[in-house]
């Protein structure tokens, strides 16, 4: 305790018992001697449940002395004319003493509760916070925090492998030199750790093996660690570094699965979607070459080109969506009309749009936009062909653009069974199709690959359905287009 407050208490304890003589001293021939003796164990009482154990021996000393200067006869003096009152005072000073003592355990339990109550809220709160990391470098900060609203600072060292000889990897603010992490290593390697030194390395395990070593040391040497505090924290340690590595472990095996499942479209698509074009383009390039095959060459001529037509856009789909998943791809943008890549979309995709009604509604006063155009392009050709594959010969397909609410729309719509209900989302995932058994070929990466170069220009692409109508519609910002310098004089 302070020598300051130690001071203080007693001198509160001295003015306590001095007023409590001098508001009884004016009532001494009216009140019995042991309602006074009452005053008195009062204020002990007071002192001691105010300032604890040594001011209340003070007080209670104090009282019996005040009692027999004051209000036993003869007055002030501490001569005593009736042996009987040596009772009254070794009572007194008795009932004193033992309600001191039992008043100072009980402020002594109750800090110890609080204490406990403190170490419980911060071992909650630093459950919760590491409850909400994904990363060592996330736990560690948790630590750090932790560990700084306590007066210390903590370094974080992991096991990466599961040899006890494997390198600890360091995470943390405090700075440990080569004596630090030398005593850090025998701690998890189960050796004794000697205490006069200034850190304290805990090691800590999780559910299947130990995991590392939790360092920690006072950021002034002179004070103490909480060590029931610590070997809580050691725990939370463990089971959080084992949570992350199971996270990682399992992150890790659904990316597996996921490559594994994409490989396994891939191919399953590649050889039936490809094989059947080449076989029957092998077939009709057999009857161009047998002598003895009579027929309409130049009709079989277009279905070979037919099909190659096909393979190819479906061969540059999967090329794009490669691309477009692993980043190598560059936007060349430009501030460009769309109606060019209209024009351009409807000429490449010609043959199959001849069986359909194709309406083109642009309107005349349509801005500038900055875009690829080779991949919007790209985005109208999946878009109308999609609108081809599922609609009847003669049915109705509809392109349509228009500024909406500070944005440039553009919509694709076929008179047609519509999408899947409650999987209007789902068919932009990469090989999903409109319907579980299509008759059309193709390996459903159409719209995932509009999805994707959608949004790297910064726009939304959804589908949407109306009785006897399925719509795919996409937004692009519109942003500025540089102002047009006229010419010169």
């Amino acid at each position: 305790m302070p020598a300051s407050k130690f001071n203080r208490g007693h001198a509160i304890a001295v003015a306590l018992c001095a007023l409590t003589t001098l508001a009884a001293l004016p009532l001494r021939d009216w009140l019995d001697q042991a309602n006074i003796v009452m005053l008195f164990l009062l204020a002990v009482f007071l002192v001691a449940i105010r300032r604890g154990r040594g001011p209340a021996l003070l007080a209670a000393f104090l009282s019996v002395g005040l009692f027999d200067v004051f209000f036993v006869p003869p007055y002030y003096s501490f001569s005593v004319a009736d042996a009987q009152y040596l009772v009254t005072f070794a009572v007194m000073l008795a009932i004193g003493l033992i309600t001191t003592h039992l008043t100072a355990q009980l402020a002594e339990r109750r800090e110890a509760a609080q204490a406990r109550e403190r170490e419980t809220r911060a071992l909650y709160e630093l459950a919760r916070d590491l409850g909400a990391t994904l990363t060592l470098g996330q736990a560690a900060e948790v630590f750090d925090r932790h560990f700084a609203s306590l007066g210390l600072k903590s370094r974080l060292l992991v096991a990466e492998s599961l040899d006890q000889a494997a390198e600890l990897t360091a995470y943390g603010l405090l700075r440990l030199g080569p004596a630090d992490l030398a005593l850090a290593r025998c701690a998890y390697d189960g050796k004794r750790v000697f205490e006069d030194y200034a850190i304290v390395c805990l090691p800590f395990a999780g559910v299947t093996r130990l995991r590392g070593v939790l360092v920690v040391a006072p950021a002034d040497r002179a004070k103490s660690l909480p060590s029931g505090l610590l070997d809580a924290t050691a725990s939370l340690a463990g089971i959080t570094v084992e949570r992350i590595h199971y996270t990682e472990v399992a992150q890790r095996s659904e990316v597996d699965i996921r490559t594994e499942k994409l490989r396994s479209s891939i191919l399953s698509s590649i050889s039936h979607d490809l094989r059947t074009p080449l076989t029957s383009l092998v077939g009709l390039a057999d009857t161009l070459t047998d002598p003895g095959q009579a027929g309409n060459t130049a009709e079989r001529a277009a279905i070979i080109r037919d099909q190659a037509h096909a393979m190819h856009r479906m061969v540059t789909n999967l090329l794009d969506m490669a691309r477009l998943q692993a980043g190598g791809v560059v936007l060349n943008l430009q501030w460009q009309p769309f109606e060019d890549i209209v024009d351009s979309s409807t000429r490449l995709l010609a043959d199959i749009l001849a069986q359909r009604r194709l309406v083109v509604d642009l309107p005349a006063d349509l801005p500038l936009l900055r875009f690829d155009a080779v991949l919007l392009e790209r985005v109208l050709c999946n878009l109308l062909e999609n609108a081809v594959k599922y609609s009847e010969p003669g049915a109705t397909i509809t392109l349509a653009a228009a500024v909406r609410d500070g944005h440039f729309e553009v919509k694709v719509a076929n008179v047609g069974a519509g999408f899947p209900a409650g999987r209007l989302e789902e068919v932009f995932d990469i090989f999903v199709r409109g319907a579980q058994e299509p008759a059309a070929a193709g390996t459903g990466i159409g719209l995932a690959v509009c999805k994707a170069i959608v949004a790297a220009h910064g726009g939304s692409i959804v589908a949407e359905n109306e009785p006897g109508i399925a719509r795919v519609r996409f937004v692009l910002p519109l942003g500025t287009p540089p102002g047009v310098e006229g010419e010169p004089a």
